[in-house]
């Protein structure tokens, strides 16, 4: 896959109302003539990109994988979260700051700064929070 498909569906997950798929089909049609970014010429793709940006995507460099399979899971819950638009700092910033807010103690008192920087029984511990959290969270929207 190009760097610019890539770029597309990265800048696409940033931007309010285009998740649903026809209403995501018809934004690039209207921006670029093609319903499909496979088939956009590399020009047609900038300009998809371009327009995702004027929509308020930002540019931001990618993130190195982290080797930690428990950190991973930290991750992935959080990004998971973030699809579902549950925090409402849906970055890598709120991410720091749940995780500091969770892993308080007593000889830590500011927490954990960096998800990087869990050992497993802390990333349990946040694991098992943002669990709750998606939890509550998603019975409050099935019962309102």
């Amino acid at each position: 896959m190009s760097q610019s498909i890539k770029a597309i569906h990265v800048c696409r997950r940033q931007v309010v109302g285009l998740e649903d798929e026809a209403v995501w089909r018809d934004f690039l049609e209207n921006v670029s003539g093609s319903r499909s970014v496979k088939e956009m010429s590399e020009r047609q793709r900038e300009e998809v990109i371009a327009e995702l940006r004027k929509r308020g995507a930002k540019a931001a460099r990618p993130f190195r994988k982290s080797d930690k399979p428990h950190v991973r899971k930290v991750f992935a819950i959080w990004g998971d979260m973030c699809r579902e638009g549950i925090p409402d700092k849906a970055n890598r910033d709120g991410l720091r700051a749940f995780v500091a807010r969770v892993t308080r103690r007593d000889d830590r008192p500011d927490g954990v700064g960096d998800p990087e920087w869990l050992d497993p029984a802390d990333a349990r511990m946040v694991t098992e929070a943002l669990k709750s959290w998606r939890g509550r969270e998603m019975a409050k929207r099935k019962a309102g």
